[in-house]
């Protein structure tokens, strides 16, 4: 079998588990097209090819390298052939077979949908890579039959994986168009304010405390249990309060909180008590960073180009982000990533952790608010709540603040374009979040938006919810000399 492997932060690689080698058919289209990619496209597209290797080998027993070097890299349509056996393999669930499952049930069925929409976004991918297979091999340089007779077998090849594309492509598109409600759900104001008070940290106390080799240590006292939150440990409260903070306030993805550390914070000349967030990668010398070697196995990365941005942050959030990183965190941490694992040697905080944790918040926030979750209700919560609703309530609730600000402006300029307008909040949003000029996110969150007609935000939240204190008498035991 296979495995889709980082190469030191620099490109992915497919690779043969026995061999630890890279396939050469993979390798080359690594090479000659994907590799000036961004990573995460780079994971993406090896990802599908390596389902692609591997029902190759689970179905005739060869590598497809082999089968390809068995035919002399000239019997390329036999891939093209078996893409329909490809696509009832992932269907169900990576198994040969030829037994097809009748669904009844609507959210099943609705399973099978999303199920198929994966499906086709592998097949799409793997049509591209047998089409560079094609253009490389079918050809002089690898085969010794007339150009013509190349070129037209060449032209039966484009023309069969076009079809095969029209296909699949049926359902991509169904994936526009599916119910934004139920593949970007967020949290309702009010499911977003208990989900908060079950995620609040307890309320502790500082207490300076001099060693006697005259270091100061930090001990701290309870004030105030929060009896919601599930977790005892009030390191990991803090820390997941705050990557949450940054989730729901400021819109980064889960990787990008991951990849904060203490130099990724920046004063604002500009804007008095804010602080510039700076969201990269960490080996992207040109944006003047150091460089830190990162431990975790699945490292995180940002998703594209556009996702790198600055961001501005409140002089509160930055110092609670500050007093995690320097007194509620390990002291033996060896790193400059903001968060950190509670337990020995506090390696950087991995998504397995950070997944963990949610589902044991959200375990809590269910069984507290059974309300929430109760089907006579619209609104109820009827699949499981991942850390990424909390960047869709965020989008929800920045696109109607945009949608205010923006609208007033119009009016202000005698302009009444409805569709200029929109359009405009869909670019900042598109800047504030971190997406690419393809990506068709923002206009999934504006077709909500005015589905909803903008009556459901959180900025109300935000502007009336007052968070209790993280800290008592908080900050005034730490002085920050930035």
């Amino acid at each position: 079998m296979y495995k889709v492997e980082n190469c030191n932060d620099k490109f992915w690689c497919l690779l043969d588990v026995q061999t630890t080698m890279p396939p050469l058919l993979a390798l080359r289209w690594l090479e000659a097209e994907l590799f000036e990619k961004s990573l995460g496209t780079q994971k993406s597209y090896l990802d599908s090819v390596k389902l692609f290797y591997d029902f190759w080998l689970v179905k005739h027993g060869i590598t497809l390298d082999f089968s390809l070097h068995k035919h002399k890299y000239h019997d390329i349509y036999a891939f093209v052939s078996e893409l329909d056996a490809f696509w009832d393999y992932l269907i169900s669930d990576k198994e040969i077979t030829n037994v097809a499952r009748l669904l009844t049930e609507s959210s099943i069925q609705r399973d099978s949908m999303r199920k198929k929409r994966t499906a086709a976004k592998h097949c799409s991918v793997v049509c591209n890579f047998i089409k560079f297979l094609a253009k490389t091999y079918i050809s002089p340089s690898y085969q010794d039959e007339h150009p013509l007779e190349l070129r037209k077998y060449r032209s039966l090849m484009n023309s069969s994986l076009k079809e095969a594309r029209e296909k699949f492509n049926k359902y991509q598109q169904s994936n526009k168009n599916v119910i934004d409600n139920d593949i970007m759900r967020s949290l309702t104001p009010n499911q977003y304010i208990d989900f908060i008070s079950v995620l609040e940290p307890d309320v502790m106390k500082p207490k300076k405390i001099i060693l006697p080799n005259g270091a100061i240590q930090i001990d701290w006292q309870l004030v105030r249990e929060n009896k919601l939150n599930p977790i005892n440990s009030y390191e990991v409260q803090m820390r997941n309060y705050l990557l949450t903070l940054l989730l729901v306030k400021y819109g980064l993805r889960i990787g990008e909180s991951l990849l904060l550390r203490k130099s990724s914070f920046k004063k604002s000349e500009t804007q008095e008590n804010q602080w510039i967030m700076r969201v990269r990668n960490l080996n992207d010398n040109k944006l003047s960073d150091e460089n830190f070697e990162d431990v975790r196995n699945y490292k995180p990365q940002i998703k594209t180009a556009s996702s790198i941005r600055d961001i501005y942050i409140s002089g509160r959030d930055y110092k609670s982000l500050m007093v995690y990183y320097k007194v509620i965190r390990s002291q033996e941490c060896m790193h400059e990533f903001i968060f950190a694992a509670s337990v020995s040697p506090f390696n950087p905080v991995s998504y397995s952790t950070v997944n963990t944790q949610f589902s044991t918040i959200v375990k809590s926030f269910k069984q507290h608010f059974p309300i929430h979750f109760d089907k006579q209700y619209a609104e109820a919560i009827l699949s499981t709540i991942t850390p990424h609703w909390l960047r869709h309530t965020w989008a929800y609730a920045t696109m109607g603040a945009l949608h205010n600000k923006l609208q007033k402006q119009y009016i202000q300029s005698g302009i009444v374009s409805i569709k200029g307008l929109m359009e405009d909040v869909k670019d900042k949003l598109r800047t504030q979040g971190g997406w690419s000029e393809k990506s068709t996110m923002p206009a999934k969150y504006a077709k909500r938006f005015i589905q909803e007609n903008a009556n459901i935000t959180l900025m109300e939240v935000y502007n009336n919810y007052k968070p209790s204190e993280l800290f008592y008498d908080e900050y005034n035991f730490i002085l920050f000399n930035e």
